[in-house]
């Protein structure tokens, strides 16, 4: 795990303040990796397809080595690369915007335990073998959040302002595109490995189809994936706002207004 590092601006933090700030930065630092291998990639290939362009010259000059490098790399295979990179892209930051929710959903679930709902029960094994009440709590609560996790992004940020009653504002165009996205990294990660489908037959011999044509797939865009990232950013940025305001009533801490302004690198990340 990640912890924030201390400065002037923790001064006065509670546990629960200090808690939710680590699971809110941790994302936004991590999406800023995101970013930033994005830059990194599309420099790459357009360095990849500018060298193939003008025909490889000057081979002989003093960089030699490294453009021999970049002679080895085909031309062919740059939409390959630029294929490959997008869906990653696009399922890391699903990733980590879907660890973002369930983080949230465990914290909001500790911090009120009735908000895991009046009928949640706790199996008679979880109390015998849990070493505390607030052991038993916490397992209760992260078995919660896992089912919750099995809803789609949008659905699982209704559930949150349902049960918690906080109010979490974004733009239709904003969950529209979490419902889009998500379904999309869904289908990215197994479609566009010309998946296969396993069944037997009449006769009880393995048979095999393809689920999909590797040809017709649609195609996953740079602007598709910088799309998707946005979307989760402006969604995590607007949950956690409503955390901070309406939970943990503290939006006026300078560690928070830091974060909402989206200061969010001066907030440190060390190992814990």
């Amino acid at each position: 795990m990640k912890m924030l590092r201390r400065d002037t601006t923790w001064e006065g933090l509670d546990a629960g303040l200090e808690s939710y700030l680590n699971i809110a930065s941790s994302f936004t630092s991590a999406v800023g990796r995101v970013w930033e291998a994005e830059a990194a990639i599309a420099k790459l290939e357009l360095a990849l397809r500018e060298f193939h362009t003008c025909g490889q010259l000057h081979l002989d000059a003093p960089s030699s080595a490294v453009l021999r490098q970049l002679a080895r790399v085909p031309a062919k295979s740059l939409e390959s690369l630029e294929h490959v990179t997008n869906i990653s892209h696009l399922v890391y930051a699903a990733t980590l915007f879907d660890t973002f929710l369930t983080e949230t959903t465990q914290f909001l679930f500790l911090s009120n335990p009735r908000a895991m709902g009046a009928d949640q029960q706790i199996p008679l094994s979880g109390l015998i073998d849990a070493s505390s009440r607030n052991a038993a709590i916490t397992n209760a609560a992260f078995e919660r959040a896992r089912q919750v996790g099995e809803l789609p992004f949008a659905r699982r940020l209704q559930f949150v302002q349902e049960t918690c009653g906080i109010k979490i504002v974004l733009p239709d165009a904003a969950w529209e595109a979490m419902n889009h996205f998500s379904s999309v990294s869904g289908s990215a990660t197994h479609d566009h490995q010309g998946g296969i489908h396993l069944q037997l037959d009449d006769r009880g011999e393995i048979v095999i189809r393809p689920q999909s044509c590797p040809r017709h797939q649609a195609k996953i865009s740079r602007e598709d994936v910088r799309w998707a990232i946005e979307s989760y950013e402006q969604a995590a940025r607007a949950t956690a706002a409503a955390v901070f305001s309406q939970i943990l009533h503290q939006e006026d801490h300078p560690a928070v207004q830091l974060f909402l302004k989206g200061s969010t690198l001066k907030l440190e990340l060390h190992p814990s």
